[in-house]
């Protein structure tokens, strides 16, 4: 018999939680890699700030989406965390391209 009491805690619907962890995680990761200039150096070109940036910020607002229309289908409540944690990841993700490319050009300068 299928049942959601896993996917909930104290009425909120928490099964894609870890997923945003993972996905902020990530974009933390690559904040560090854009501001430390030996790992900028070693691992981060426009392509890979840019690309990663955009595929992290469309999966997690797929995964808001989708989380929303899981919720109201089950009859759940929304997870304020998830959202959170999706607006934490929008704004590195809006930032760390920003950030490679001011010290890009203040490299170059």
């Amino acid at each position: 018999m299928y049942t959601y009491d896993s996917f909930e805690t104290a009425g909120a619907f928490t099964l894609m939680r870890p997923i945003f962890i993972t996905l902020l995680i990530v974009s933390l990761l690559l904040f560090v890699i854009i501001i430390l200039p030996k790992l900028r150096r070693k691992l981060a070109n426009g392509s890979f700030v840019f690309g990663l940036s955009l595929v992290s910020l469309v999966v997690s607002a797929q995964l808001l989406y989708y989380q929303a229309i899981i919720v109201d289908e089950i009859g759940l409540g929304g997870d304020e965390a998830s959202t959170m944690l999706f607006l934490v990841n929008a704004i590195f993700c809006i930032a760390n391209p920003i950030i490679f490319l001011m010290k890009a050009n203040k490299r170059y300068s």
